[in-house]
């Protein structure tokens, strides 16, 4: 759990969390103030003051230590709903069935509905309605149907049998299963975990020489606000303030050296007044193994590399940094002398390398005009 504190800001303020469009949790208050978060803090996660244009004002990132314990992700969700219902929820499971094997599906509570005097969380898969659901405070998952609401899930229950769960995301001593024949002859088994939702579904046919298995979804990644789970598979992403890079009207940011003091070509090697070196900011963050080596590189359209910068994942394999991308080149090694790029369209590229082999990649494509 994190307490927070602030002072100072330039006007109303919220917390979000990760990034500065993440989730918010906060609602807008003064420039002094101070928040507790749930039991959902983990290592590494970033808490940012974000003003009401969007503006990152102040940012503090936690570090939690847990010794020489075993890492559990499940202690931290005990405060939490068998099944949390917010708009943005989103889970991501992957689906065998009869005709398919290693398919995905997405469900995502995507607004709520009004239905008799009752606010109801709107849950779809892959842009289907499939549910609409309410809490209440006993913790009661109830669901609307034709034949007016009817509980979904109970936790009190005692035909639910509690255990642990152990799947694709890791370890979990919290769990409930459940089952029924909600729709005969079909007869579906549950997981449900508290603080994540439900994390598997077996359905099968009880029939003749057609019965048995029907499908199964086992939960892969689930997105709730200050939890996001995945698979440990190598990633990155890139991000760039703008894919237009207008030179010609010297609309990108200028990174010339100026003269600050009187002496100045003692300390270093400023650029002559009216110097335009054009340079915009790109972001790159990626996980991966420990000590993967990140690369980017702009390419221009012909594939020839015009810049390259190296990074190292730290020993948790994470990796966030911002490089200053050159949108010029330099005539030769320690020189201050430099050629703007030609214009024309251009490739910005991030790779994750293991061993010289690539694990993951992605690019921005860009124009220079």
């Amino acid at each position: 759990m994190a307490h927070l504190t602030w002072t100072g800001a330039s006007g109303l303020v919220q917390i979000r969390l990760i990034t500065a469009s993440g989730p918010a949790m906060t609602g807008f208050d003064s420039p002094t103030g101070t928040a507790d978060s749930g039991l959902w803090v983990t290592d590494g996660m970033q808490f940012l003051l974000v003003n009401q244009s969007g503006t990152v004002e102040a940012s503090a990132t936690a570090h939690v230590s847990c010794g020489g314990t075993v890492r559990t992700i499940d202690p931290g969700l005990q405060s939490g709903s068998y099944f949390p219902l917010q708009v943005g929820n989103t889970w991501i499971y992957r689906n065998n069935s009869r005709v398919i094997t290693g398919a995905y599906v997405r469900r995502s509570i995507t607004g709520t509905e009004s239905i008799a005097g009752k606010s109801y969380f709107v849950l779809t898969q892959d842009s289907a309605v499939i549910a609409k659901l309410r809490g209440d405070s006993n913790g009661v998952i109830w669901i609307a149907t034709n034949q007016g609401e009817q509980i979904y899930l109970d936790p009190g229950s005692s035909s639910l049998q509690k255990s642990s769960y152990s799947g694709p995301l890791g370890d979990f001593s919290d769990a409930l299963n459940t089952s029924s024949f909600a729709n005969p002859p079909d007869f579906s088994r549950s997981t449900f975990v508290r603080g994540i939702g439900l994390v598997h579904l077996t359905a099968e046919l009880v029939a003749g020489s057609s019965g048995g298995f029907l499908s199964s979804l086992d939960l892969v990644e689930v997105r709730l606000p200050g939890v996001h789970f995945s698979l440990p598979v190598p990633t990155i992403s890139l991000s760039i303030e703008k894919t237009d890079l207008d030179v010609s009207g010297k609309l990108v940011p200028n990174c010339a050296l100026p003269c600050y003091f009187t002496a100045c070509g003692i300390g270093g090697s400023p650029d002559p007044p009216g110097t335009y070196r054009p340079c915009t900011q790109t972001r790159v963050e990626s996980l991966a193994a420990p000590d993967s080596e990140v690369r980017l590189r702009l390419l221009d359209s012909s594939g020839v590399v015009v810049f390259t910068s190296l990074m190292t994942a730290d020993a948790a394999g994470r990796c966030l940094t911002y490089v200053r991308l050159p949108v010029y080149t330099t005539l030769r090694p320690n020189s201050t002398a430099f050629t703007l790029l030609p214009a024309g369209p251009y490739r910005l590229t991030g790779q994750v390398l293991n061993s010289g082999q690539e694990t993951a990649s992605a690019s921005i494509d860009l124009r220079v005009r």
